[in-house]
């Protein structure tokens, strides 16, 4: 019996030892098809890198977000176009030579004549110092009102004032004075050049006349008559303003008012041009003046009126732009080509 018992618990560990190794070849076979799976997996890793993604990153972003603001130039002319722009002075009464001596005739208005003056120590008004000379632009003589900056603390307005110019017409017309009476309307053609970037209350634009006006009027026999027109005038526009200059003609019908009419029996007049307060930096020419009667004929100065002999330090005008485009750095400001 104890012999039937121990052969059966031989067959039966033999059984048990048996079927465990039939197990561990399994699992040998399962981790070696784990590995290989593990292998071909990790073999094929490069594959789900995010490769084409870093080389698509760039088409994420724009070409307008990218690029820099665009600016329409198609209205760009350079200041030898100024020439061109005129439209009074073939036929104007008044022009200037190079060498016009044009003192005396031409000076700063003042409204308080006894009061301390502009440039003068404790002076706190409105008016700018002025400093005339016949400069040439693009071609063409023309009277140069410079406004001199005087009160740099004048933090509002970056120490400009109001430009005020009074013309002696008694002094114009000394050789014939009875013909300023005749005088019906009066046009004055201005032109105005920026000589560094705008300046907006939100900040700096581009080198353009972004705006400059004033008006026009006379003052007879110490009476002021008011503004009998008023003038405005900004560069031509493209997308962000274009041009360095601006240029207008200024009208006004003096004969429609008896008391701004010139008479040559007062002890005075004076035609006045005036421009109001600006931020930036721009330089203010008269190029010419026309005097008609009521039926619209020009009516000539007397020959000599304005005096020969003087000279003048000239300043050169060069287009701020060398190639007529203006372009914005990332932040918004004018890129200049020197």
């Amino acid at each position: 019996m104890k012999k039937l018992l121990a052969m059966t618990l031989a067959l039966t560990m033999a059984a048990v030892t048996f079927a465990s190794c039939g197990d561990s070849g399994n699992n040998t076979s399962s981790k070696a098809e784990e590995t290989t799976t593990t292998t071909a997996a990790e073999t094929e890793a490069p594959a789900e890198t995010t490769a084409p993604e870093d080389t698509e990153e760039p088409a994420e972003t724009t070409a307008e977000e990218d690029a820099a603001p665009v600016v329409d130039n198609s209205n760009w002319k350079p200041l030898s176009g100024i020439k061109d722009a005129l439209e009074d002075y073939d036929n104007a009464s008044v022009t200037f030579q190079p060498d016009s001596d044009i003192t005396g005739i031409i000076s700063t208005f003042y409204e308080g004549t006894d009061d301390v003056k502009p440039g003068e120590a404790g002076y706190d008004g409105d008016e700018a110092q002025i400093e005339f000379s016949v400069q040439d632009v693009a071609g063409v003589p023309m009277l140069k009102c410079n406004e001199v900056i005087y009160d740099t603390a004048d933090e509002e307005n970056n120490g400009h004032k109001v430009l005020k110019i009074k013309v002696d017409m008694n002094k114009l017309f000394a050789a014939q004075p009875e013909l300023m009476d005749n005088i019906f309307n009066i046009k004055v053609e201005l032109v105005a050049i920026a000589r560094e970037q705008a300046v907006y209350d939100e900040g700096m634009g581009p080198v353009t006349v972004a705006w400059y006006g004033g008006a026009m009027g006379t003052n007879n026999n110490g009476n002021w008559n008011g503004n009998m027109a008023t003038f405005d005038m900004a560069s031509d526009m493209g997308e962000g303003w274009c041009n360095q200059w601006a240029h207008c003609v200024t009208n006004a019908r003096i004969g429609i008012k008896e008391k701004a009419k010139f008479n040559h029996e007062y002890e005075t007049n004076y035609l006045t041009v005036m421009s109001w307060v600006v931020k930036s930096d721009i330089d203010f020419y008269i190029a010419d003046i026309v005097f008609e009667d009521d039926a619209g004929n020009v009516i000539a100065i007397p020959e000599g009126a304005i005096p020969g002999g003087a000279t003048y330090e000239q300043e050169e005008n060069i287009d701020a732009d060398s190639d007529g485009i203006i372009e914005y750095a990332e932040d918004g400001t004018v890129i200049l080509e020197k």
